[in-house]
């Protein structure tokens, strides 16, 4: 569980930007950077990701949402991913990991079989697990750089509508809005 209170605001929209850019997601949407989906669950439940996941092979994009219990909660539960395999899609708890200042976040599973960063065409592929010592000292990292940066980005509405997106449900509320 992560904290994400940042002074009363909600966290949704900053954490989501801040994400983005941790990743080296250009600050611009444009061509080849769909790839990749990046949002937020309020009321997160298996059949709820298993439609999501559903969705995510359907558009052909790899999916990272960070989870919250309810759509009160400044606590962020974890953070799901949605890879798109060959066979279909796999949901696996990441946490997000920086090796080094300046240098694009990668995500780690918490098992710590699994690695995931972005390669130059904003596509997720799979990548060597570091050392346990660099990764729990880069999850650390990587929670301080986001929080620091969820209090200085600025969220632009529109923008907001066009590159990211939040879901505020539970598994029936999903299924009949994607009915």
């Amino acid at each position: 569980m992560i904290d994400l209170d940042i002074g009363g605001a909600c966290p949704r929209q900053q954490l989501t930007c801040a994400l983005s850019q941790a990743l080296g997601l250009p600050t611009e949407p444009g061509a080849f950077t769909d790839a990749l989906t990046i949002g937020t669950m309020d009321y997160p439940s298996e059949p709820a990701l298993e439609m999501v996941a559903r969705a995510a092979m359907t558009a052909r994009q790899d999916s990272l949402l960070a989870m919250f219990a309810n759509d009160q909660t400044s606590i962020c539960a974890g953070i799901a991913l949605i890879y798109r395999t060959k066979d279909g899609a796999q949901i696996m708890q990441v946490e997000p990991c920086r090796l080094s200042r300046g240098k694009p976040i990668l995500l780690v599973t918490t098992d710590r079989r699994h690695a995931f960063r972005l390669d130059k065409r904003c596509v997720l592929r799979s990548c060597a697990v570091p050392s346990s010592a660099k990764v729990e000292r880069g999850v650390e990292r990587a929670w301080t750089d986001i929080r620091a940066a969820m209090i200085t980005v600025e969220v632009d509405p529109d923008q907001w509508e066009a590159g990211y997106f939040s879901l505020f449900t539970d598994a029936q509320a999903f299924a009949d809005f994607l009915a």
